[in-house]
Protein backbone atom coordinates (compact mmCIF):
# COMPACT_ATOMS: atom_id res chain seq x y z
CA UNK A 1 0.00 0.00 0.00
CA UNK A 2 1.36 3.35 -0.58
CA UNK A 3 2.44 5.27 1.98
CA UNK A 4 -0.15 8.70 2.33
CA UNK A 5 -1.36 10.62 5.16
CA UNK A 6 -5.06 10.33 6.98
CA UNK A 7 -6.65 13.91 8.07
CA UNK A 8 -10.39 13.91 9.56
CA UNK A 9 -13.01 16.08 8.86
CA UNK A 10 -15.80 18.37 10.22
CA UNK A 11 -18.02 21.03 9.23
CA UNK A 12 -20.18 21.56 12.61
CA UNK A 13 -23.73 20.75 10.43
CA UNK A 14 -26.64 20.54 12.81
CA UNK A 15 -29.65 20.03 11.01
CA UNK A 16 -33.06 21.45 12.59
CA UNK A 17 -34.81 18.40 13.40
CA UNK A 18 -31.56 16.96 15.13
CA UNK A 19 -32.76 18.17 18.78
CA UNK A 20 -28.75 19.25 19.49
CA UNK A 21 -27.59 22.55 20.45
CA UNK A 22 -24.63 23.95 18.21
CA UNK A 23 -23.17 24.76 21.55
CA UNK A 24 -23.17 20.59 22.09
CA UNK A 25 -22.09 20.10 18.61
CA UNK A 26 -19.21 22.20 19.04
CA UNK A 27 -17.92 20.64 22.01
CA UNK A 28 -18.25 17.21 20.69
CA UNK A 29 -16.87 18.07 17.45
CA UNK A 30 -13.73 19.86 19.35
CA UNK A 31 -13.02 16.48 21.54
CA UNK A 32 -13.56 14.38 18.51
CA UNK A 33 -10.01 17.01 16.92
CA UNK A 34 -8.09 16.05 20.04
CA UNK A 35 -9.10 12.40 19.66
CA UNK A 36 -8.01 12.25 16.17
CA UNK A 37 -4.26 13.62 17.38
CA UNK A 38 -4.49 11.43 20.09
CA UNK A 39 -4.82 8.18 17.62
CA UNK A 40 -2.33 9.39 15.17
CA UNK A 41 -3.77 11.26 12.35
CA UNK A 42 -2.14 14.00 10.64
CA UNK A 43 -4.59 16.44 9.74
CA UNK A 44 -8.01 17.99 10.58
CA UNK A 45 -9.76 19.69 8.17
CA UNK A 46 -12.38 22.61 8.27
CA UNK A 47 -15.30 22.80 5.34
CA UNK A 48 -17.25 26.36 4.76
CA UNK A 49 -20.64 27.31 3.41
CA UNK A 50 -22.95 30.18 4.21
CA UNK A 51 -26.58 31.01 5.08
CA UNK A 52 -27.25 27.36 5.33
CA UNK A 53 -30.55 26.13 7.64
CA UNK A 54 -28.58 23.72 9.45
CA UNK A 55 -25.52 26.41 10.22
CA UNK A 56 -22.85 24.82 7.97
CA UNK A 57 -19.35 26.13 9.57
CA UNK A 58 -19.15 29.68 8.44
CA UNK A 59 -16.16 31.10 10.54
CA UNK A 60 -13.41 29.00 9.45
CA UNK A 61 -10.45 30.85 11.00
CA UNK A 62 -12.44 30.95 14.29
CA UNK A 63 -12.75 26.93 14.36
CA UNK A 64 -9.31 26.79 13.55
CA UNK A 65 -8.01 29.26 16.15
CA UNK A 66 -9.57 26.97 18.66
CA UNK A 67 -8.72 23.90 17.37
CA UNK A 68 -4.88 25.14 16.77
CA UNK A 69 -5.35 25.86 20.86
CA UNK A 70 -6.59 22.29 21.81
CA UNK A 71 -3.62 20.29 19.70
CA UNK A 72 -0.18 20.26 19.29
CA UNK A 73 1.04 18.20 16.42
CA UNK A 74 -1.99 17.53 14.14
CA UNK A 75 -1.46 19.93 10.34
CA UNK A 76 -4.94 22.02 10.44
CA UNK A 77 -6.51 22.87 6.93
CA UNK A 78 -9.50 24.76 5.03
CA UNK A 79 -11.38 22.22 2.52
CA UNK A 80 -11.86 24.83 1.56
CA UNK A 81 -12.08 27.86 1.78
CA UNK A 82 -14.57 30.62 -0.34
CA UNK A 83 -12.09 33.61 -1.15
CA UNK A 84 -14.77 35.60 -2.79
CA UNK A 85 -16.62 36.22 0.23
CA UNK A 86 -13.08 37.01 2.04
CA UNK A 87 -11.47 40.51 2.48
CA UNK A 88 -7.63 39.55 1.17
CA UNK A 89 -5.78 41.54 4.18
CA UNK A 90 -8.20 40.69 6.81
CA UNK A 91 -8.01 37.16 5.53
CA UNK A 92 -4.08 37.41 5.56
CA UNK A 93 -3.94 38.69 9.00
CA UNK A 94 -6.42 36.06 10.51
CA UNK A 95 -4.97 33.22 9.01
CA UNK A 96 -1.33 34.67 9.93
CA UNK A 97 -2.35 34.54 13.94
CA UNK A 98 -4.14 31.16 13.36
CA UNK A 99 -0.39 30.23 11.94
CA UNK A 100 1.22 31.65 14.65
CA UNK A 101 -0.88 29.88 17.62
CA UNK A 102 -0.08 26.89 16.19
CA UNK A 103 2.87 27.07 15.46
CA UNK A 104 2.97 26.82 11.89
CA UNK A 105 0.23 24.23 10.84
CA UNK A 106 -1.99 25.92 8.90
CA UNK A 107 -2.56 24.59 5.48
CA UNK A 108 -4.95 26.58 3.27
CA UNK A 109 -7.57 24.97 0.45
CA UNK A 110 -8.99 27.58 -1.60
CA UNK A 111 -12.17 27.87 -3.81
CA UNK A 112 -14.06 30.22 -5.38
CA UNK A 113 -17.74 28.88 -4.47
CA UNK A 114 -20.77 28.37 -6.65
CA UNK A 115 -24.35 28.76 -4.52
CA UNK A 116 -26.06 31.43 -5.81
CA UNK A 117 -27.63 32.49 -2.47
CA UNK A 118 -24.06 33.02 -0.84
CA UNK A 119 -22.69 35.36 -3.93
CA UNK A 120 -26.56 37.33 -3.39
CA UNK A 121 -25.89 37.10 0.68
CA UNK A 122 -22.41 38.99 0.52
CA UNK A 123 -22.96 40.91 -2.39
CA UNK A 124 -20.45 40.22 -4.63
CA UNK A 125 -20.88 38.95 -8.18
CA UNK A 126 -21.08 35.27 -9.32
CA UNK A 127 -19.32 36.24 -12.55
CA UNK A 128 -16.16 38.04 -10.34
CA UNK A 129 -15.55 34.59 -7.92
CA UNK A 130 -12.49 33.91 -10.72
CA UNK A 131 -10.91 36.77 -10.48
CA UNK A 132 -11.13 37.87 -6.61
CA UNK A 133 -9.90 34.50 -6.09
CA UNK A 134 -7.19 34.67 -7.73
CA UNK A 135 -6.11 38.06 -6.59
CA UNK A 136 -6.44 37.37 -3.09
CA UNK A 137 -4.12 34.39 -3.67
CA UNK A 138 -1.67 37.11 -5.27
CA UNK A 139 -2.16 39.22 -2.35
CA UNK A 140 -1.58 36.68 0.81
CA UNK A 141 1.56 35.76 -0.66
CA UNK A 142 2.82 39.10 -0.41
CA UNK A 143 1.10 40.39 2.69
CA UNK A 144 2.47 37.32 4.78
CA UNK A 145 5.94 38.69 3.88
CA UNK A 146 5.90 41.04 6.75
CA UNK A 147 7.09 44.22 3.66
CA UNK A 148 4.56 46.93 2.91
CA UNK A 149 3.41 46.77 -0.52
CA UNK A 150 0.80 48.59 -2.88
CA UNK A 151 -1.79 46.32 -5.01
CA UNK A 152 -3.53 47.53 -7.84
CA UNK A 153 -6.00 44.97 -9.50
CA UNK A 154 -9.69 44.55 -10.79
CA UNK A 155 -11.26 44.28 -7.92
CA UNK A 156 -8.67 45.46 -4.83
CA UNK A 157 -6.16 48.47 -4.60
CA UNK A 158 -4.05 48.51 -1.56
CA UNK A 159 -1.20 51.13 -1.10
CA UNK A 160 1.58 51.05 1.04
CA UNK A 161 0.00 48.39 3.95
CA UNK A 162 1.55 45.86 6.01
CA UNK A 163 0.75 42.59 7.77
CA UNK A 164 1.89 41.59 11.05
CA UNK A 165 2.24 39.06 12.23
CA UNK A 166 3.97 36.84 9.88
CA UNK A 167 3.15 33.43 9.69
CA UNK A 168 5.23 30.84 11.27
CA UNK A 169 4.93 28.72 8.28
CA UNK A 170 7.94 29.32 5.98
CA UNK A 171 7.54 30.84 3.17
CA UNK A 172 4.20 30.75 4.14
CA UNK A 173 1.36 28.97 5.00
CA UNK A 174 0.98 25.93 1.94
CA UNK A 175 -1.76 26.80 0.01
CA UNK A 176 -4.28 24.35 -2.08
CA UNK A 177 -6.74 24.78 -5.14
CA UNK A 178 -10.17 23.38 -4.29
CA UNK A 179 -11.98 23.50 -7.53
CA UNK A 180 -11.92 21.12 -10.81
CA UNK A 181 -12.71 22.71 -13.38
CA UNK A 182 -9.68 22.91 -16.06
CA UNK A 183 -8.88 26.78 -16.57
CA UNK A 184 -8.55 27.25 -12.59
CA UNK A 185 -6.36 24.01 -12.16
CA UNK A 186 -4.23 25.62 -14.86
CA UNK A 187 -4.41 29.20 -13.81
CA UNK A 188 -3.57 27.28 -9.93
CA UNK A 189 -0.44 25.25 -11.04
CA UNK A 190 1.08 28.54 -12.55
CA UNK A 191 0.62 29.99 -9.02
CA UNK A 192 2.68 26.93 -7.94
CA UNK A 193 -0.59 25.52 -5.50
CA UNK A 194 -1.31 22.03 -4.79
CA UNK A 195 -4.84 20.37 -5.04
CA UNK A 196 -7.76 19.63 -2.69
CA UNK A 197 -11.01 18.31 -4.24
CA UNK A 198 -14.06 16.34 -3.40
CA UNK A 199 -13.95 14.56 -7.11
CA UNK A 200 -11.94 11.66 -7.30
CA UNK A 201 -9.07 10.14 -9.82
CA UNK A 202 -10.28 11.89 -12.71
CA UNK A 203 -9.61 15.66 -11.36
CA UNK A 204 -6.92 14.32 -9.89
CA UNK A 205 -5.51 12.52 -13.10
CA UNK A 206 -5.97 16.12 -14.82
CA UNK A 207 -4.03 17.48 -12.30
CA UNK A 208 -1.03 16.02 -12.67
CA UNK A 209 -0.85 15.53 -16.46
CA UNK A 210 -1.23 19.72 -15.98
CA UNK A 211 2.07 19.55 -13.66
CA UNK A 212 3.92 17.52 -15.79
CA UNK A 213 2.73 20.07 -18.62
CA UNK A 214 4.33 22.17 -17.06
CA UNK A 215 7.87 20.85 -15.86
CA UNK A 216 6.48 20.46 -12.54
CA UNK A 217 7.19 17.41 -10.45
CA UNK A 218 3.85 16.05 -8.98
CA UNK A 219 5.47 14.28 -6.34
CA UNK A 220 6.63 17.94 -4.60
CA UNK A 221 2.49 18.82 -4.48
CA UNK A 222 -0.12 17.97 -2.21
CA UNK A 223 -2.95 16.53 -3.34
CA UNK A 224 -5.86 15.70 -1.02
CA UNK A 225 -9.21 14.11 -1.15
CA UNK A 226 -12.22 13.14 1.31
CA UNK A 227 -14.38 9.73 2.04
CA UNK A 228 -17.08 9.52 4.42
CA UNK A 229 -15.99 6.61 6.59
CA UNK A 230 -17.87 4.64 9.12
CA UNK A 231 -16.34 1.95 11.56
CA UNK A 232 -19.06 -0.58 12.81
CA UNK A 233 -19.41 -4.33 13.28
CA UNK A 234 -20.52 -5.23 10.09
CA UNK A 235 -21.44 -3.23 6.92
CA UNK A 236 -24.94 -3.34 7.48
CA UNK A 237 -24.82 -1.74 11.03
CA UNK A 238 -22.58 1.42 9.10
CA UNK A 239 -25.38 1.35 6.84
CA UNK A 240 -27.89 1.75 8.79
CA UNK A 241 -26.31 4.19 11.29
CA UNK A 242 -25.57 6.29 8.41
CA UNK A 243 -27.96 6.02 5.81
CA UNK A 244 -30.10 8.82 7.21
CA UNK A 245 -27.35 11.25 7.17
CA UNK A 246 -25.71 10.35 4.22
CA UNK A 247 -29.00 11.02 2.48
CA UNK A 248 -29.54 14.40 3.61
CA UNK A 249 -26.07 15.49 2.86
CA UNK A 250 -26.31 14.31 -0.72
CA UNK A 251 -29.49 15.77 -1.75
CA UNK A 252 -28.41 19.11 -0.20
CA UNK A 253 -24.84 18.42 -2.52
CA UNK A 254 -26.73 17.75 -5.62
CA UNK A 255 -29.38 20.62 -5.17
CA UNK A 256 -26.56 23.26 -4.49
CA UNK A 257 -24.18 21.35 -7.42
CA UNK A 258 -27.54 21.50 -10.01
CA UNK A 259 -27.91 25.44 -9.24
CA UNK A 260 -24.80 26.66 -9.48
CA UNK A 261 -23.66 24.89 -12.47
CA UNK A 262 -20.54 22.89 -10.56
CA UNK A 263 -19.23 20.41 -13.51
CA UNK A 264 -20.93 21.52 -16.05
CA UNK A 265 -23.43 19.05 -18.12
CA UNK A 266 -21.86 16.25 -16.11
CA UNK A 267 -24.08 14.85 -13.53
CA UNK A 268 -23.48 16.28 -10.20
CA UNK A 269 -20.76 13.95 -8.73
CA UNK A 270 -22.29 13.97 -5.24
CA UNK A 271 -26.49 13.20 -5.27
CA UNK A 272 -28.95 11.32 -3.31
CA UNK A 273 -28.71 7.77 -5.06
CA UNK A 274 -28.67 5.31 -1.60
CA UNK A 275 -27.06 2.44 -3.58
CA UNK A 276 -24.29 4.65 -4.70
CA UNK A 277 -23.72 6.53 -1.70
CA UNK A 278 -23.20 3.07 -0.11
CA UNK A 279 -21.00 2.11 -2.46
CA UNK A 280 -18.80 5.16 -2.48
CA UNK A 281 -18.54 5.27 1.19
CA UNK A 282 -16.47 3.34 3.39
CA UNK A 283 -18.92 1.74 5.88
CA UNK A 284 -18.08 -1.81 7.50
CA UNK A 285 -16.41 -3.56 9.74
CA UNK A 286 -12.55 -2.98 10.54
CA UNK A 287 -11.36 -6.03 7.66
CA UNK A 288 -13.88 -4.31 5.41
CA UNK A 289 -12.96 -0.68 5.80
CA UNK A 290 -9.35 -2.00 5.52
CA UNK A 291 -10.16 -3.45 2.39
CA UNK A 292 -11.81 -0.99 1.05
CA UNK A 293 -8.94 1.80 1.89
CA UNK A 294 -6.54 -0.24 0.61
CA UNK A 295 -8.23 -0.25 -2.96
CA UNK A 296 -8.87 3.47 -2.60
CA UNK A 297 -5.43 4.16 -1.80
CA UNK A 298 -3.39 1.66 -4.45
CA UNK A 299 -6.24 3.26 -7.09
CA UNK A 300 -6.17 7.33 -6.35
CA UNK A 301 -3.28 8.90 -7.12
CA UNK A 302 -3.36 11.09 -3.90
CA UNK A 303 -0.93 12.22 -0.98
CA UNK A 304 -3.46 12.52 1.79
CA UNK A 305 -7.26 10.74 2.60
CA UNK A 306 -9.84 12.60 4.60
CA UNK A 307 -11.64 10.55 6.96
CA UNK A 308 -15.62 11.92 7.73
CA UNK A 309 -17.51 10.20 10.14
CA UNK A 310 -19.20 13.25 11.89
CA UNK A 311 -21.91 13.18 9.35
CA UNK A 312 -24.51 16.08 9.38
CA UNK A 313 -27.25 14.80 11.98
CA UNK A 314 -25.29 11.78 12.99
CA UNK A 315 -25.47 11.48 17.00
CA UNK A 316 -21.50 12.80 17.70
CA UNK A 317 -21.14 9.88 20.20
CA UNK A 318 -21.56 7.55 17.44
CA UNK A 319 -19.65 9.53 15.25
CA UNK A 320 -16.70 9.27 17.90
CA UNK A 321 -17.11 5.44 18.39
CA UNK A 322 -16.36 5.14 14.41
CA UNK A 323 -13.38 7.51 14.89
CA UNK A 324 -11.82 5.87 17.74
CA UNK A 325 -12.43 2.40 16.17
CA UNK A 326 -10.60 3.59 13.21
CA UNK A 327 -7.78 4.83 15.34
CA UNK A 328 -7.27 1.39 17.17
CA UNK A 329 -8.38 -1.11 14.48
CA UNK A 330 -7.44 0.01 11.11
CA UNK A 331 -5.15 3.03 11.28
CA UNK A 332 -2.47 0.77 12.66
CA UNK A 333 -2.72 -1.52 9.69
CA UNK A 334 -2.72 1.35 7.45
CA UNK A 335 0.84 2.05 8.29
CA UNK A 336 2.08 -1.36 8.59
CA UNK A 337 1.31 -2.12 4.82
CA UNK A 338 2.79 0.98 3.86
CA UNK A 339 5.63 0.49 1.40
Amino acid sequence: MRNIKIGYQLDFRNPPNSGRSFRDLYAQGLVQVETAEALGLDSVWLTEHHFTDDGYLPSMMVAASAIAARTKRITIGTYVLLAPFQHPLKLAEDSAVVDVISGGRLRLGIGMGYRAEEFEGFGVPRDERFGRTFETIEILRRAWTGERFSFHGKYFHFHDVRVLPTPVSKPHPELLWGAGMPKGMQRAIGLDMSFAWVGGRREINIYRDMLRAQGKDPAKYSVVSNRALYVADSEEQAWNDTRDALMYQAELYGQWLRAGGSGGTREPIIRPDPERLRRTSILGAPAEVMARLSEIIDTTPMTELIVVCQLPGLDPAKAHRSLERFGREVLPAIRAAKE
